[in-house]
Order: structure tokens, then sequence, then C-alpha cells
């Protein structure tokens, strides 16, 4: 922004709505003495003293100078020079980010966070994993199971063919894409094994990383983000502890990034097929509607006691453009159940995101496949052919996602699949895996078994 460093920075605002008019044309001094006498005739009915109107024309007069003298807006924009560049930079930043590190409704300051030395207010190196990669790893307790030929393993024949499919996918579209991605994962020290499989994995992939813990450690990459949680980190305090992650996200990475994913330490995240999705013109022309937000996931339609139940399913994570995070937490995260405590942070994200816009992007396919998956592989390839043996949580959720994907069909009439229909080549994200699921995942996706496995 053009400004003048000897005038008051409060000033500036109001002198530049008269330095340039809307259409960028500036005033020609021969329209003065016109327009100071149409003032006059003006001001004289509503002057007391001849002094008052003549210090008015003066002051008008200079302002009418000012605009005379001034360039017009296209020639301002490409005669800025470096240090007016840098101005409107830090300008810019300022008028785009209207809440200031603290300022977060029920959400810790800065000087909550813990850094590895002891110190307060740490701000992590979302690098990290760049700077320092951890390689892929097989245990030796772990190469009977992970060096399994391809579908004897936990994925089973159908998830086999299913991750082949999409190996070969990720294999095809194999080309780079300008699409800066963070990825967020909420954790806690006692999933180490977890954050250390993911650092192996499809964390690597990512441009951006951060691993949401109670204690910071350089060399695991946890960072100490507590929130105000009765529940500190555990599973009740979900709702809050997703609220100072992306409290946390707006403050340091909202201009660095163009996407934001955020999920458990229990998914894969398959980062090539992402990014391919929010590169589609689908992706890239939605948040060019004014009242439309990027926010993409499984959605999930359930009845419960006769209510209906709309929201982004959590297994998955959910994606969030940088307009859509940047709406959320100046609106909805400072004003929306901002004391609530429970664990299904996706319920209470889906309806405080319904208060910017009720539209939502369809996640699937051309051919009508799922993208972002509750569940396993082997889970969602056999059912509901096969009724494989689940634990109570694993069986609700299932129950959840058939009920949901019915729902689907009766209210936007989407076609009702099941197993390899049901999974797109171009899927995304795998939810509720255990740290040996995911590097058998890598395995057979990206890597040569018979090399890792000899």
């Amino acid at each position: 922004m053009l400004i003048d460093s000897t005038l008051p920075s409060t000033f500036s605002p109001i002198l530049l709505r008269y330095v340039y008019n809307p259409k960028g044309q500036s005033l020609r001094y021969h329209n003065l003495t016109r327009k100071m006498a149409k003032l006059y005739s003006l001001l004289r009915y509503f002057c007391k003293t001849r002094t008052f109107c003549f210090i008015l024309i003066l002051m008008y007069l200079i302002t009418c100078y000012i605009y005379s003298t001034a360039p017009s807006y296209d020639q301002w924009q490409s005669d800025l020079s470096p240090p007016l560049i840098e101005l409107d930079t830090e300008i810019q930043q300022k008028v785009e980010k209207l809440i200031q590190p603290g300022g977060h409704t029920n959400i810790p300051g800065p000087n909550s966070r813990m850094g590895p030395d002891g110190s307060y207010g740490y701000i992590h190196d979302p690098k990290f994993l760049s700077k320092n990669p951890k390689p892929f790893e097989i245990p030796e307790n772990e190469k009977h199971r992970l060096c399994l030929p391809p579908g004897q393993g936990d994925e089973l024949p159908e998830g086999a063919n299913i991750l082949g499919n999409i190996r070969n996918h990720i294999e095809m579209s194999n080309h780079v894409i300008d699409i800066k991605l963070f990825c967020a994962v909420y954790t806690y020290k006692g999933h180490l094994m977890h954050t250390e499989a993911i650092r192996e994995t499809w964390g690597k992939r990512c441009d951006g990383l951060l691993f949401a813990s109670d204690n910071t450690n350089i060399t695991t990459g946890h960072m100490h983000l507590p929130s105000n949680s009765s529940y500190g980190f555990g599973y009740q305090g979900m709702t809050q502890r997703t609220r100072t992650i992306l409290a946390y996200i707006y403050d340091h990475f909202l201009n660095d990034y163009d996407y934001f994913h955020i999920g458990g330490d229990d998914m894969f995240v398959i980062v090539e097929n992402l990014k391919e999705f929010l590169a589609s013109d689908t992706v890239q022309q939605w948040d060019q509607v004014a009242d439309q937000y990027m926010i993409a996931g499984f959605r999930m339609l359930l009845k419960f006691r006769r209510k209906k139940l709309s929201f982004f399913g959590g297994g998955s994570g959910y994606t969030i453009s940088r307009k859509a995070l940047k709406a959320f937490v100046e609106g909805p995260l400072q004003y929306c159940d901002t004391e609530i405590e429970r664990a299904n942070e996706d319920i209470w994200f889906s309806d405080c995101a319904n208060l910017l816009s009720t539209k939502l992007i369809d996640t699937r396919d051309s051919s009508g496949a799922h993208r972002y998956h509750q569940m396993s592989v082997q889970i969602h390839s056999t059912f509901p052919e096969k009724k494989l043996s689940l634990n109570k949580a694993d069986s609700f959720l299932l129950r959840s996602v058939d009920q949901s994907l019915k729902n689907m069909e009766h209210e936007f009439s989407y076609p009702l699949v099941y197993m390899d229909k049901y999974i797109s080549n171009s899927s995304i994200v795998f939810h509720r895996h255990n740290p040996q699921q995911l590097r058998r995942y890598e395995l057979l996706l990206y890597k040569n078994q018979s090399d890792l496995c000899n």
C-alpha cells in the first residue's frame, strides 16, 4: 500500500479513499476551481463564519492537489519499489488475520506451549520431517506379518486387489502438483509407535506436519499443544483439542499452505491422491464462490433418536482450504459451543461449519466411488458380502457408514455402492490402523516387497 511514512497510520485509510477513486483514475488540476466553487456554494449555507469556510476550502484544496499528482491505480501497482512491496505485504498480512495469537475464545495463549528446553511460547518446525527424514523399516519382530504376499495379510485378497488398483493410479498419475499441504495429527506420547510409523510412511509426503501431543520432543516430532479441556489430553477432551489445533494452525501457518488435513494417528493418508483431488477443477472452482468453503471428508448421515445427524466423519479426517480455515477460525471458532466437552469433535466441527455454509462439495470420483474412508480397506472391500469378526466399536462404525450410504442414495440420489465399487482408485484416506498396518499399506502401495523382505 502506497503510504507516506510521515503520515499517521490512522489517517492513511482516510487519505487513500481520496487519493484513489474506484476506477483508478487521477483527478486533473483544471477541475479544482470548479470543484472549489461547488464546495463553497454548499458550505456557505452551513458556515457560521468566513474563516471557518476558508479553512474547509483550504483543506479540500490540499486533498485535491494530492489527488491530482497521484498516479493511476494500475501505474501504482506496476511502479512499486521493493521497500513498498515489503510494506504492502506486512499490511496485507495484518488485514488477512483478524485474530492475533492469544486472542481466541477459550483457547490457551502461546505461553501455554512448552518447548523441548522447558521454555514457553514454543512454535514447532512444520518441516522437521523433511529435514530429518526417518527411513522406512520393517522391524524384525514384524517381518513375519509385514512380508506376507499381497492378500495374505490383514488386507485380505479383496483389499489387496483394491490397494493394487490404487497403486497403479498413483504411478500413472505421477506428476508434480503445485499444492502445499499441511497435515495435522492429534496424538499423545502413549501412541508414539503410531507417529513413528507415520514418520516412516505417509507423513513425509506432507509439505508440513504437526503431531499435536501432550509433550514436546524434537526427536519424535511431538508438539506440546494443550487445550482448556478439563479432561486434559483424554478422549473426552477431543473437541477442545481440535479447537486448539485449528487456532494454532491459523496463528502460525495460515499463509504458508494451501490446504490443511486434520485427523488422528490411526489414519493412512495417500497424499498424492489428496493433492490430485485438491488440484481438480471441482475443488479449485469451489472456493471461488463467495458463500462456499472447501471442507472435504466423508459425510455421515445418520438418524439418532428421531433426529438427523449430518457431519464429516472424523475417522478419515477432513481437508480444509485456506479460505475455509480463515473463515472458520475468525467466525464459528470464537462463538460456536466454545465451552463444549465431548469426544466426537467431528459433530461439533460440522455443526459449527454449517454456520458458514451448508453447501457441501462432492468428494466422490467420476464413477461414484468414495475417496474418504472411515475404516480399513479389508472391511470396506468385503462388506456386506462377508461379515468379518469385528469389535463393538468397529461394528457400530460400519453400521453408521452403511446407513450413511443409504441416506445418501435417498437424499442426494447417490448410487448405493459397496466393496470394489465403493472404494475409488483415487482414494485419499483409510482409517483405524495400528502401526503395523500403516507399514503394510506403505509396503503394498509404494515399496518393492522383494527388496525389503529378502
